[in-house]
């Protein structure tokens, strides 16, 4: 389970504002449902010739992953 405690000060704020916008705005919405579903599938993609997880960690641990893994927090993909 994520938690915001995971989030500095400014990425609780972050989280928040992201997650108020995700409810509110149809585009961003769509926009972040869309980011997240190419970034899964870019993993499910780089894991089927990955055996120790290596490039999948790499891809997570990216400023591409993190924006990743904020979304998907806020928007509800992660929990």
């Amino acid at each position: 389970m994520f938690t915001r405690r995971l989030y500095t000060l400014k990425g609780q704020q972050t989280f928040d504002e992201i997650q108020r916008k995700y409810r509110s705005d149809p585009e961003f919405h769509a926009a972040v449902d869309l980011y997240c579903r190419d970034f899964e599938k870019l993993l499910r993609d780089v894991s089927r010739s990955d055996r120790d997880d290596m490039m999948t960690q790499t891809y997570l641990s990216s400023d591409t992953g993190k924006v990743y893994t904020m979304l998907a927090h806020a928007s509800g993909r992660l929990r």
